[in-house]
């Protein structure tokens, strides 16, 4: 888990920005993380090491996408204040996506290919 969650931040980072065309401040707000971090993630400094694993991955890039969209739709919200629960659940679906594909395929780590 320790290498899955940055990985997540870091593609849902690269979906914003690549795909949503947003900034790195405004990745940065959607995601509740200083504009540096963003740029760790996005230069591979944090994060790297499952992002191709998970962006290669079709229908995890599905998921993906669909927690980058939940993110900035809470971002956008009259309040542009998104809650910590909502925050986690859109990040959970992520790991809940990758964990039904293992059930059908094998271990979470052999599909990732970290052990």
């Amino acid at each position: 888990m320790k290498n899955l969650f940055p990985s997540i931040r870091a593609s849902i980072a690269r979906i914003l920005v690549e795909e949503h065309k947003l900034s790195r401040y405004e990745a940065a707000k959607v995601l509740g993380i200083s504009p540096a971090a963003i740029t760790y993630y996005l230069e591979g400094k944090r994060g790297d090491k499952l992002v191709s694993k998970l962006i290669g991955d079709p229908e995890i890039r599905i998921a993906v996408r669909k927690a980058a969209r939940t993110l900035l739709e809470l971002y956008t919200r009259a309040s542009s204040r998104k809650s910590t629960i909502e925050y986690q659940l859109a990040l959970c679906s992520v790991c809940s996506r990758i964990n039904e594909i293992a059930a059908q395929n094998g271990c979470p780590a052999l599909l990732l290919g970290v052990v």
